[in-house]
């Protein structure tokens, strides 16, 4: 059964998408995006577009420096590489929020 939440319009990727699961998914394309967040406020993000996958991920600065610390700063590298994206929780504010993160 699906997730309510794929059941909305969304441009990226999100935890929910994964259905509770790891994958291991090859980088294409590494862009600057605009993501308008809480309250509109509009913020400046890389945008990650992986092979077979129909949404791109908005990375946060933790996903940046976990890349980043695998393949280096410059993102043009980043292209042709692998990283496994799992589901999994963080803090924000006073809330338990879902998101993903990555690894090796």
């Amino acid at each position: 059964m699906a997730d309510y939440r794929t059941l909305f319009d969304s441009e990226y990727l999100y935890a929910f998408h994964l259905q509770g699961r790891e994958a291991t998914v090859e980088i294409t394309k590494v862009t600057g995006g605009e993501l308008t967040g809480t309250g509109g406020k509009k913020t400046r993000k890389p945008i990650v577009y992986f092979k077979g996958k129909e949404k791109p991920m908005a990375l946060n600065k933790t996903n940046c420096k976990v890349v980043a610390a695998m393949y280096g700063n410059d993102t043009s590298k980043w292209v042709g590489r692998k990283i496994t994206i799992f589901p999994t929780t963080t803090s924000f504010g006073n809330e338990t929020v879902d998101c993903i993160r990555g690894r090796n």
